[in-house]
């Protein structure tokens, strides 16, 4: 396994990261607003809606999410947990890993050949290891990238696949919104989930470019979208998490600015998330 630091360091915090106020409940108990202090503390003793709170979403949560493994403070925090993952938003979002470990398996099965992964931002990637575990021969020819603004999140993603056999690994610390944090090479699979919902339409037009650039001509961008929802948006807007909302005409809009030679977009049973599979 090797690692690189990226030719322009990001400073700036990361971009999933919403949060303006540090005391949070000593906000709320300021301006009066009792029942969301309160909801507050009842949704803190979750582990998901704690890390959703503290840290805006993090690789945390997501995994947490893609786990789909209730846990929680006592009894109350574990049921409570379970709800809040059995929410239509949260099996949608769970969904979008479940449709990348796919295209992975896909592209496994119908080509020859090393398959060149970038994965931005990397989380966990659980998508990877499972592939791995079911398909131990062919994921040895997966040259796999991951690439985070966050050091953190490489290093768990470098432990996470410490026994998984691949091709080979590299771990980026990198901002995607900059073209020179990239790797110089080409990838023939790009995977970003997570990160098009805390950017606003010029800054995903930016991040798109910079994908599009780094793929191999013919390779594949798979990337997602999610749609509006009220008791999920009430729940993020209430702990100052802060999402950008598209629906499929919205994304395709977007996408629809670079000359792909083909898009794909599929829809959610649950309408709330938009699968993209673009090829340039």
């Amino acid at each position: 396994m090797t690692s690189r630091i990226s030719e322009k360091k990001a400073s700036q915090r990361p971009a999933n990261f919403t949060r303006r106020t540090v005391d949070l409940a000593g906000k709320l108990r300021r301006e009066g607003r009792w029942h969301l202090l309160v909801l507050y503390h009842l949704v803190r003793l979750s582990d998901f809606g704690r890390e959703g709170i503290e840290r805006s979403g993090s690789y945390r949560f997501a995994d947490h999410l893609y786990q789909n493994e209730a846990s929680g403070r006592g009894k109350l925090g574990r049921w409570l947990d379970r709800r809040l993952l059995d929410l239509p938003s949260a099996k949608a979002m769970r969904r979008r890993y479940q449709k990348a470990k796919d295209e992975i398996i896909r592209l496994l099965h119908s080509r020859s050949g090393p398959l060149k992964i970038l994965a931005i931002p990397c989380g966990i990637p659980r998508d990877l290891s499972e592939v791995a575990a079911t398909f131990p021969e062919a994921a040895r020819g997966i040259h796999y990238t991951g690439m985070d603004l966050d050091p953190e999140v490489l290093t768990a993603a470098e432990q996470h696949l410490e026994d998984v056999s691949l091709g080979s690994t590299e771990f980026i610390e990198g901002n995607a919104l900059i073209a020179t944090s990239y790797p110089k090479e080409r990838f023939d699979l790009i995977i970003s989930t997570g990160l098009g919902e805390f950017l606003d339409d010029p800054d995903l037009d930016r991040f798109y470019w910079n994908v599009f650039d780094a793929l191999e001509e013919g390779g594949i961008f798979f990337t997602s979208a999610t749609a509006f929802e009220h008791r999920s948006d009430f729940l993020m807007k209430a702990f100052e998490m802060e999402a950008h909302y598209r629906n499929k005409e919205q994304i395709e809009a977007i996408l629809r600015t670079l000359p792909w030679k083909q898009i794909d977009l599929e829809i959610d049973e649950s309408g709330l998330q938009t699968f993209v599979r673009a090829i340039k």
